[in-house]
């Protein structure tokens, strides 16, 4: 068990089941489930055949195309599209750094800022030419070279499309470069993957000083954070993650051996941020340059110290340099690491500035004011939405800090909380609260559904018929003889498989389900199953029993639904019929046709 990265995980929910011959993972909170393909998608927003490519391809499989009649993603704002044009625009901006003419102004401009040869393969930097055509005229000849390929994804019209997609070039009548005459900082994922580029200006009078790619399908500025893909290991092995405010900065880090550190990409540290971090370490310290930025770090910083289980750290360099400017001191990393060491908590930092403004205004009128607007200022970052421990810990804190009686803070909060909550109308309270029933038809689908899932060697047993015959499962139960529409969406595939004698998985099964809701459902009933049973001779006798359940279920929908009798020798007439019929399921529904 884990955290979910699909959702704001506060407690372990996520787990990845690999027993059994089974690989899934589920998340029992956010409903999150699926097989190695779906994470692929879900997560690091592939499209299908785009993950299957990369799975193959990290198995040692090759894969074989079939025909051309198969799915492309050809679309050109499509992941696939994007990644192919951010690619290839690396290749060309890379060259262009390296070239001794057209590239001097960028490798000068990084020369001054001490980036030197290591650091530039690191973080795969380049450049873009002044000329405003360059990676136009670029993506023109690559789109002569495959058009003759006869793939749709790679037809020059959607060659030149994605490149605009992804905000590399614009159509002016003709291609026009989007960057020109700037160092490109390539942007990517965590697997380092280029998503996007970020682009420093190289001439002074170009404004503005950075630009950065536009949002796409893969590409969102809230959620990307610069050097993410370096900086992961570093970042689990120390349980720390630092993140400062530009390229350079993380360059300038990563030089000096600092190599847990990365870049917000021009906003705020953002839930999303926290979201990604949080799976990786416990805590984050925000580095800034100065006294005022650190102080509004730290406000923003607070309403992501509320909504993820992480430690935030605020962090102000001595004398207001970046980290690039201390760091090419003689002493410079030494201070740094002094600096990271003397981090103040985002929440201390924040009171602590509350406690001095009531140490300088000792009037109780005054002192309430104060104290009122630090917890209001609080509430409003979301202290009130924290429950159980973390809750205690932090009113625990907040006490300490500012000299103000837990007992008054809850008091607070709960008035806070009875203020904000919604109004109800009169007439609703005198209502009763509906609450769902369960249905017995439908729990017995699902937990004889449950035990094929969880235990699918059980299905091929046989089951017994009263006249002392014996069928296999297959034909005792049909997906048509299911009432309830999940419980036959899911018991469909694997009635299939059943009658083909294949064997599955429950990766097979997620395989076969588009709906996201019957793949959280088919994970739901693995649970359920898995945890009936230890043995599988039990889990077998437990689907005979489910599925004769299931036979008596269907026997009493049958003769509730029969006509009804009027006269003795109808009834006799009737109760012969249903001892005629057996128990079958398939023969009392012929039965109750033939009698309507």
């Amino acid at each position: 068990m884990g955290l979910c990265p699909f959702h704001e995980d506060r407690r372990p929910s996520f787990s990845v089941v690999t027993h059994k011959g089974n690989a899934f993972y589920n998340c029992f909170a956010c409903g999150a489930s699926g097989n190695a393909i779906d994470f692929m998608v879900n997560y690091h927003r592939m499209d299908f055949l785009e993950a299957l490519r990369f799975l193959a391809q990290r198995a040692g499989i090759e894969l074989q195309a079939r025909g051309s009649s198969g799915p492309r993603s050809s679309d050109p704002d499509s992941p696939a599209s994007l990644r192919r044009a951010n690619e290839a625009a690396l290749r060309f901006f890379s060259r262009t750094l390296i070239d001794p003419v057209i590239g001097s102004a960028a490798q000068k401009a990084l020369d001054d800022r001490g980036i030197d040869a290591q650091m530039i393969e690191r973080f795969a930097l380049g450049a873009a030419p002044a000329s405003g055509d360059g990676l136009a005229n670029y993506v023109e000849k690559l789109a002569a070279h495959q058009s003759q390929s006869g793939d749709e994804a790679l037809d020059p019209a959607m060659i030149r499309a994605s490149f605009d997609a992804a905000g590399l070039v614009r159509s002016r009548g003709s291609l026009v470069d989007a960057f020109r005459n700037r160092v490109m900082f390539p942007i990517a994922d965590e697997l380092g993957r280029c998503i996007a580029f970020g682009a420093r200006a190289i001439d002074p009078d170009d404004q503005p000083k950075y630009l950065n790619s536009p949002e796409s399908p893969l590409f969102h500025k809230s959620k990307s954070l610069y050097g993410i893909h370096l900086a992961k290991r570093a970042i689990i092995q120390s349980r720390t993650a630092i993140i400062t405010e530009g390229y350079t900065d993380v360059i300038a880090c990563h030089r000096a051996g600092i190599e847990n550190v990365v870049a917000t990409l021009g906003t705020a540290l953002t839930r999303d941020h926290a979201r990604v971090l949080q799976r990786l370490c416990d805590t984050i310290v925000l580095l800034f340059d100065g006294d005022i930025a650190g102080q509004r770090a730290a406000d923003r910083a607070l309403e992501i110290f509320f909504a993820a289980p992480v430690d935030l750290k605020i962090c102000t360099l001595p004398d207001q340099l970046d980290p690039d400017e201390l760091l090419r001191q003689p002493d410079g990393r030494e201070r740094f690491d002094a600096a990271i060491a003397q981090s103040e908590d985002a929440l201390t930092h924040l009171v602590g500035n509350f406690r001095r403004e009531l140490d300088a205004h000792p009037g109780l009128s005054a002192r309430q004011r104060t104290i009122e607007a630090m917890l209001t200022k609080l509430v409003s970052l979301g202290l009130g939405s924290l429950d159980g421990i973390r809750r205690r810990l932090v009113i625990d804190s907040i006490a300490a800090t500012s000299g103000v009686a837990v007992v008054e803070i809850e008091r607070f909060l709960n008035a806070s909380k009875r203020a904000t909550a919604p109004a109800r109308d009169a007439t609703t309270l005198t209502e009763p609260i509906e609450i769902p029933t369960a249905n017995a038809r439908g729990s017995a689908e699902r937990d004889f559904v449950s035990i094929l899932i969880a235990w699918p060697s059980t299905g091929d047993i046989r089951i017994s018929h009263e006249e002392g015959d014996a069928a296999p499962l297959s034909e005792f139960i049909t997906p048509s003889s299911l009432e309830d529409s999940a419980a036959r969406a899911i018991y469909t595939p694997i009635f299939h498989w059943l009658e083909d004698a294949k064997p599955f998985a429950v990766q097979d099964l997620l395989a076969e389900l588009a709906d996201p809701a019957m793949k959280t459902l088919a994970t739901d009933l693995y649970a359920l199953g898995a945890k009936r049973f230890e043995r599988d001779a039990d889990a077998r006798q437990g689907l005979i029993t489910a599925a004769r359940a299931l036979e008596s279920l269907n026997r009493r929908l049958q003769l509730a639904i029969a006509p009804t009798a009027t006269t003795p020798e109808e009834l006799a007439q009737r109760l012969n019929q249903i001892r005629a019929a057996g128990p079958r399921p398939s023969a009392i529904a012929r039965t109750a046709r033939s009698a309507s």
